[in-house]
C-alpha cells in the first residue's frame, strides 16, 4: 500500500487549498449581517456566536461553498475532514454519510441515517432525498457528534442543517450562473426575489439544472455510460410578516433526476474464471474489463444501471413572539419516489437483472421502486428568565413515515450455466457440463422472476427540552433531554413469482444422492433468494412477515462551558444518543423464521472543546477531543447472495479535530482542518452474543476499522482576493484533501491460507487476512479556482478544476454476485468497486442584480 509522510503532507496542506472551515472575516457580512466579524449559527436553535456554542460545529455560507466547489452534499468532504459520503449501487438508495467515521452502513431502505439532514428545519428521512444540488443556500452548518435534544429526529453521528435564502420583502433582487465543463457538463442556476406587498409579503423563486455525461464506460456493446448527471430542482417561497412579532414562511420544492448510476468496475477476477468455457459460456464469463487496467480506464462490463428519482415537499414555519418567549411551529409534507433497473450481475451475460432490463424482461416483471412519504410537525417554545441567566427551550415533535418498496428480479438465459461454474468448482463434476440445468430436470430458469412488496409504517413522538443556566458571567451549564417513542409496522408479501427451475430442482430425486453440503449449494443457487418463490414453510426460501417494532428511549446531554478570557471559550460535554431500529426490507430477512428486525443503535459521547480567537482576532483555532462508544451498531452486509442486517454490540470512535483560520492580510485567508479518528470495532465487539450466524458475522468484524473511516484526514486551503483599479476584483483559491488508508468493504473478513493475503493493517485478530484490494490507499486530491469580476458582483468569470491530479479512489468494494466461491485465497471471489469522481474542470459565469 502507498505510504506517505502524513505530517509533512499536512504541513504542505496548510500552504495550498481553499476555504474549508468557517471563514469569519469573509463570511461576516452574509452570515451575521453585522460588522463584528463573527459567525452566527443556529446549531442550538438560537442565534449564537459560533465561538460560543458548546458544540463542534462548522458553518459555511454560499460564497464559501461555491469557492470550494461544493455542488451538493457529496462534496462536503472538500471542506470538512470529518465528513465523508460514499455511493454503492444507486444514489437514491445506496448513499452513506459518515461523520467522525460513524455512519449507517448499507443501502437498505429500512435503515435510517446516522447523520440527520435538516432543510429549513425539516427532517429529510433518507440521504438520497438531500443529494440534489445545493440551491439558494444561505448557510450550511455541519454538527459533529450525536444530536437529539434539539433537532427533530434522533441522530447517532451528527447533523447537517441547511438554511436557504429567505424572500426579500423590501426590494427586488436576483442572480444567475452558468457552467460548462468536461464530460459535457452544463449547469445553470438562478433565482429572483422581491416584494408583493412592500414590507409585508415577498416571494422567492429559484431553480437549477445539471446535465453531464458519465465517467464510467462499458465494454458491453449494449452498455451505456454510467455516473452521469441529469437533474433539475425548482423551489418557490412566500414570506409574510404582518408585524414585527409574527412571521410565516411557506416553501414548496420539486426535483427530478434521470441518471445512469452506479455501474461498478470489476477490480479482481475470480480464481475459477477458467471454468466458464467448460460450461459453454464465453471465455471470461461475460467480463472483459477487469483489474487495474479497468480501474484506470474506468471501464465496466454490464448494460448499466438506471436510477430515476423524483421528490416534492411543502413546509411552513411560523415564528411568533409572545412577550418574552418565542414560539416556532414547523409543519411539512414530503414524498419521494425512485424507480431503478440494473444489470445486477455486472457482466455482459444474461444472468439476472432488476426490473425490465434487456432480454431478461418478461411481462410479469415489475420495475423495482421505492416510495417514501413523511409528515412531520414540530412545535417549540424558547425564552429567557431570571434576568437572562436562564435560557430555556421546550418542544414536541411528531413524524409519520410510510415506505412502500417493490424489489423485482428476473433470471436470464445464462443463469444456470453461470451457476454451473460454481457447482463444478465445488466438486459436482459428474453431472455434465451444465449441472445446474440437469438438476433442474432440464427446465430453463430464463424468465423466472419475483416481485416482492415491502411496507413500513413508522411513527415517532417525542418531547424535548434544552436549557442553559449562567452560573457566573463566564461559567454556564447546559442540559437537555428528549423522550422518544418509536413504533414501526413492517411487512413483506410477494406480488408475483415464477420459479419453474427452482421448483424442479427441489423435486429432483438426484439431490438425495449428493452430500448434504452440496444439496444446500444446489438449492441455494437454483432458488436465488431475490427471484425465489415464497415458501412460508420450506427451509432456505423467502418467507413473508408482518411484525411490529417498538422502542422508547431517553436521550440526554449535559455540558459545562467555561470562558477564561473574552476570546477563549471551552466546554466539556456528555451526550447519550440514539437511532431507531427497524426492519431489514429484504426477501431473505425472514428465511428459516429469522427475525427481520434489528435493534436500535445507542451512543455515549464524551467531548472536550476549546475555541479561541487570537492575535487581534486574525487567527481562529478550534479544538475538539471526542470519544464515542456505540452500542448495537447497525450493519448491513451483502454476501454476494443476500443482504443481511445485524447489530454489532460494540463499536467506538475516538479522536481529535483541529480547525484553523488565519488572516495574515486583508486580502488573504489561509485555513486548515485536521482530524484524527480511530473508529473501529473493539476486539471484544461481539460481547455476549449467542453462537448464531449473527455471532459469526460480528466476530469476523471485531478488531477492524469501521468502513470508510480514515485515521487521518486533512483539508486545507487559501483564498486570495484583491481589487484591481476601481472596478475589478481578482480571486485565487485552492484546496486539498489528504486522507490515510481506509477499508472500503463492509464484507466480513475472509480467512485465507498462510501467505495468501496481507495481514489487515487494522489489526484483525485470529490470524485472518484482508484482501488488499479492500483497502483504499492514502491519497491527496487538489482543487483550484481562479476568478475575475466586478467589485459589486454584477458579473464574474471563474475557471476551476477539481481533483486536478486525477486521483482514482474507491467508495465501496464488494463481492460480484454468484461469481466464485470463498476459501480459495484472495482471488476466490470476484470483487467489484464503485469509484469517486475523476478530474473535472470547467468555467462558470455569474451575475447578480
Amino acid at each position: 500500500m502507498q505510504k506517505f509522510n502524513l505530517f509533512g503532507a499536512s504541513a504542505l496542506a496548510l500552504m495550498l487549498a481553499s476555504p474549508v472551515v468557517a471563514q469569519e472575516a469573509q463570511q461576516a457580512e452574509e452570515a451575521t449581517a453585522e460588522e463584528s466579524g463573527e459567525i452566527i449559527v443556529t446549531a442550538t436553535l438560537r442565534s449564537e456566536n459560533l465561538q460560543s456554542v458548546p458544540i463542534a460545529v462548522t458553518a459555511f455560507n454560499a460564497e464559501t461553498l461555491a469557492k470550494s466547489g461544493v455542488k451538493d452534499l457529496r462534496d462536503l468532504s472538500l471542506v470538512s475532514p470529518s465528513f465523508t459520503v460514499n455511493n454503492s449501487n444507486s444514489e437514491s438508495g445506496g448513499t452513506t454519510i459518515r461523520i467522525r467515521g460513524v455512519g449507517t452502513t448499507g443501502n437498505n431502505t429500512g435503515l435510517e441515517s446516522a447523520v440527520g439532514i435538516f432543510l429549513d428545519g425539516v427532517y429529510l428521512s433518507r440521504p438520497a432525498v438531500a443529494l440534489g444540488d445545493l440551491l439558494d443556500v444561505s448557510q450550511l452548518e455541519l454538527l459533529r457528534g450525536p444530536q437529539g435534544t434539539l433537532f427533530g429526529r434522533n441522530t447517532s453521528a451528527g447533523a447537517i442543517s441547511i438554511k436557504t435564502q429567505k424572500p426579500n420583502i423590501n426590494e427586488f433582487e436576483g442572480y444567475a450562473n452558468a457552467t460548462y465543463g468536461n464530460y459535457d457538463l452544463v449547469n445553470v442556476q438562478g433565482g429572483v426575489s422581491g416584494p408583493i406587498v412592500a414590507g409585508k409579503l415577498g416571494f422567492r423563486l429559484s431553480g437549477a439544472y445539471r446535465n453531464r455525461d458519465g465517467y464510467v464506460t462499458s465494454s458491453n456493446p449494449s452498455g451505456i455510460d454510467s455516473n452521469d448527471r441529469n437533474r433539475y430542482i425548482v423551489r418557490g417561497q412566500l414570506l409574510f410578516e404582518p408585524n414585527a412579532d409574527v412571521s410565516l414562511r411557506l416553501i414548496a420544492d420539486y426535483s427530478r433526476s434521470r441518471e445512469q448510476c452506479c455501474d461498478p468496475i470489476v477490480i479482481q477476477e475470480t480464481s475459477i474464471v477458467g471454468l466458464f468455457p467448460v460450461v459453454g459460456l464465453p471465455a471470461g464469463g461475460g467480463i472483459s474489463a477487469t483489474g487495474p487496467a479497468a480501474a484506470k480506464s474506468q471501464t465496466s462490463n454490464s448494460e448499466g444501471q438506471f436510477d430515476r428519482f423524483s421528490q416534492y415537499g411543502v413546509s411552513s414555519q411560523l415564528d411568533w413572539k409572545l412577550g418574552n418567549a418565542d414560539l416556532v411551529a414547523i409543519s411539512s409534507y414530503r414524498q419521494s419516489k425512485s424507480v431503478g433497473a440494473a444489470n445486477s450481475d455486472f457482466t455482459n451475460l444474461r444472468v439476472f437483472s432488476t426490473s425490465n432490463i434487456g432480454a431478461t424482461a418478461t411481462p410479469a416483471s415489475q420495475p423495482s421502486s421505492s416510495r417514501i412519504r413523511t409528515i412531520s410537525q414540530e412545535v417549540r417554545l424558547s425564552g429567557a428568565a431570571l434576568d437572562e441567566k436562564f435560557q430555556y427551550l421546550v418542544g414536541a415533535y411528531y413524524l409519520d413515515e410510510r415506505i412502500r418498496e417493490v424489489q423485482s428480479l428476473t433470471l436470464g438465459a445464462d443463469f444456470q450455466q453461470y451457476n454451473s461454474v460454481t457447482l463444478r468448482a465445488a466438486g459436482i463434476t459428474t453431472l455434465g457440463p451444465n449441472p445446474a440445468l440437469l438438476l433442474a430436470q432440464n427446465i430453463s430458469a430464463a424468465g423466472d422472476n419475483a416481485a416482492n412488496l415491502f411496507r413500513q409504517k413508522a411513527t415517532n413522538f417525542s418531547l424535548f427540552t434544552n436549557n442553559t443556566f449562567a452560573l457566573t458571567d463566564r461559567i454556564k451549564f447546559n442540559f437537555g433531554a428528549r423522550y422518544s417513542d418509536d413504533k414501526k409496522d413492517g411487512s413483506f408479501v410477494q406480488l408475483s413469482a415464477r420459479a419453474n427451475a427452482c421448483n424442479a430442482t427441489r423435486a429432483n430425486p438426484t439431490l438425495a444422492l449428493l452430500p448434504a453440503a452440496a444439496r444446500g449449494a444446489v438449492v441455494g443457487l437454483a432458488c436465488f433468494p431475490f427471484a425465489a418463490q415464497v415458501n412460508n414453510t420450506g427451509a432456505g426460501t423467502p418467507r413473508e412477515f408482518a411484525r411490529t417494532f417498538k422502542d422508547k428511549e431517553l436521550v440526554y446531554t449535559g455540558k459545562i462551558t467555561f470562558q477564561p478570557a473574552d476570546r477563549i471559550n471551552s466546554y466539556i460535554s456528555f451526550t447519550h444518543g440514539y437511532k431507531s431500529g427497524g426492519f431489514n426490507l429484504d426477501p431473505t430477512a425472514a428465511v428459516n423464521d429469522a427475525d427481520p428486525r434489528f435493534q436500535s443503535e445507542e451512543v455515549d459521547s464524551y467531548e472536550f472543546g476549546l475555541k479561541t480567537k487570537l492575535i487581534d482576532n486574525t487567527l481562529t483555532a478550534n479544538l475538539a477531543l471526542f470519544k464515542q462508544n456505540l452500542k448495537n451498531f447497525q450493519v448491513l452486509e451483502f454476501t454476494g447472495v443476500q443482504f443481511i442486517t445485524f447489530n454489532v454490540p460494540k463499536a467506538k470512535s475516538t479522536g481529535a479535530e483541529l480547525e484553523l483560520v488565519a488572516r495574515p492580510s486583508r486580502n488573504l485567508t489561509v485555513n486548515g482542518s485536521f482530524t484524527y479518528t480511530d473508529a473501529k470495532y473493539p476486539r471484544d465487539c461481539a460481547g455476549n452474543l449467542p453462537l448464531t450466524a449473527a455471532f459469526t458475522s460480528v466476530r469476523l468484524l471485531c478488531g477492524s476499522s469501521l468502513t470508510n473511516s480514515s485515521k487521518y484526514a486533512v483539508v486545507a486551503g487559501f483564498d486570495y482576493n484583491r481589487d484591481v483599479g476601481s472596478t475589478l476584483n481578482v480571486s485565487l483559491n485552492g484546496s486539498l484533501r489528504l486522507e490515510s488508508d481506509r477499508r472500503t468493504s463492509t464484507q466480513r473478513v475472509v480467512a485465507f491460507g498462510p501467505g495468501a493475503g496481507q495481514p489487515d493493517p487494522l489489526s484483525i485478530p485470529g490470524g485472518t487476512f484482508l484482501n488488499p484490494l479492500d483497502v483504499q490507499d492514502g491519497n491527496v486530491k487538489i482543487n483550484l479556482r481562479l476568478g475575475i469580476g466586478k467589485q459589486d458582483d454584477q458579473w464574474r468569470i471563474e475557471f476551476w478544476g477539481t481533483n486536478i491530479t486525477n486521483e482514482l479512489t474507491r467508495s465501496t468494494t464488494f463481492n460480484v454476485p454468484l461469481r466464485g466461491i470463498g476459501g480459495g485465497g484472495p482471488a476466490g471471489l470476484a470483487r467489484a468497486a464503485n469509484f469517486a469522481e475523476p478530474r473535472t474542470y470547467g468555467v462558470t459565469v455569474r451575475t447578480k442584480f
